[in-house]
């Protein structure tokens, strides 16, 4: 997946407490991911929105300990919003 604002690929990122993460940097691109990972995946995420991340207009996406990173990625590189 491309992000919108930035034109940059989104990466799967990992915390070390929290698993696999990825941040968005559009509002509207994580309102349309997040129904995309959740409706044709089945993908349970949880969404965190710091102060300093909502000054941004930005987002994370946690997924959990559990998930599988690279699994993750691959999903998320076949994901496309817009065309």
């Amino acid at each position: 997946m491309i992000d919108s604002k930035t034109k940059e690929r989104v990466i799967v990122q990992i915390d070390e407490i929290h698993g696999p993460y990825i941040l968005i940097y559009n509002w509207e691109d994580a309102d349309t991911l997040d129904d995309v990972l959740c409706e044709e995946y089945d993908i349970l995420l949880i969404s965190s929105c710091s102060d300093e991340l909502h000054e941004r207009g930005s987002i994370k996406f946690y997924f959990g300990a559990i998930a599988d990173p690279v699994l993750l990625q691959k999903i998320l590189d076949e994901v496309v919003l817009y065309i």
